[in-house]
């Protein structure tokens, strides 16, 4: 396709009190290989110098807009950003990641040339001050490259070889116009919004590189497990089991099921790494509630459908033993870099 007929790609970046990443991360955009670019700056509120940032990088690339408005939280910085993008490709990044130079021209060359609304890429991990970079954890399980329908795709989803993070698939303009947004109001909003897309998605290219770097901080949503979290991700949950064994696709009862009984018992554990930030009597109502929940889907899926993973977590769960998966948890999360 000749240069004057590539599309134009919207990268959305929100971005809310992340001064000393952010300059790293808009220059690993604007260096890209793939140069017919929107890029838009969505200063949601930040209470340091990102405001200022976002400008002077406005000021010297013509393909760059500022936006600035209150905070109102990641979702609706990202919502901001897609429902003010003209691009036929949208893209988001996280404001204290960066990228490699090559993945939009690589992920948008693997869209077009298999026809796949989304494509889903591998990521690198990196230490907070991002001198050391390793595979992801999840590289090893990552699928096979490969054009997968919806129905595919989600299982692979809810088989736990890929995850839901935004910044990990490029996306047609067109999936976003079906309606989809990320949820207001809660942590844990890419949960809430992936399989939507995998969904609507005429198909889901899944395309084994590292194109993106994912700084792993201390102090990120993720690295530091709050009570909110722990509640939106029991949220999320219960609307994707409803979606899954409704009349979308309950041929995949199986999958789904043990994708949510693996994040119900993480929930748990993440609750108790918490636990001292919880409101006053919240945390032990917290999981009651929720092993009420794992014991209602273990009971519907069946002790044998279940996978070794999810017996041990929830054997443990049962039986009090959560600090030994907490720690075991940390660990594979990649917080000890």
């Amino acid at each position: 396709m000749p240069k004057s007929q590539r599309p134009l790609v919207s990268i959305i970046v929100p971005i809310y009190n992340v001064e000393h990443y952010l300059d790293d991360c808009v220059q690993s955009i604007v260096d890209q290989t793939y140069t017919n670019l929107e890029i838009l700056l969505v200063d949601d509120g930040s209470p340091d110098g990102c405001g200022a940032i976002c400008d002077a990088w406005a000021e010297k690339d013509a393909r760059i807009t500022a936006l600035h408005k209150p905070n109102g939280g990641l979702s609706d910085a990202r919502n901001y950003g897609i429902d003010r993008a003209h691009g036929e490709y949208v893209y988001c990044v996280d404001s204290d990641d960066w990228i490699q130079p090559n993945l939009v021209e690589r992920a948008l060359d693997v869209a077009l040339d298999t026809d796949s609304d989304l494509v889903v890429f591998e990521y690198n991990s990196a230490s907070d001050d991002g001198s050391v970079v390793r595979p992801s954890d999840d590289v090893q399980k990552f699928p096979s490259e490969g054009r997968r329908s919806s129905e595919q795709a989600l299982k692979l989803l809810w088989d736990d070889k890929v995850q839901n993070f935004a910044w990990s698939y490029l996306v047609h303009r067109n999936v976003y116009d079906t309606g989809i947004r990320f949820p207001k109001g809660y942590l844990m909003e890419d949960m809430g919004t992936a399989y939507l897309l995998y969904d609507a998605a005429n198909a889901v290219y899944f395309l084994p590189e590292p194109l993106y770097n994912y700084r792993v901080r201390p102090n990120s949503i993720l690295g530091v497990k709050s009570q909110a979290m722990c509640e939106g991700t029991v949220h999320f949950i219960q609307i994707i089991d409803r979606f899954a064994q409704s009349h979308y696709y309950p041929q995949l009862r199986t999958e789904e099921l043990n994708w949510s009984i693996r994040y119900l018992t993480g929930a748990i554990i993440w609750a108790y790494e918490s636990r001292k930030r919880f409101k006053p009597g919240e945390y032990k109502a917290f999981v009651k509630s929720t092993r009420k929940l794992v014991t209602a889907r273990i009971k519907a899926l069946g002790i044998r459908n279940m996978t070794n993973t999810n017996k041990v977590k929830s054997l443990a769960v049962y039986l009090h033993c959560v600090p030994i998966m907490d720690i075991a948890s940390q660990r594979r999360s990649g917080r000890m870099l």
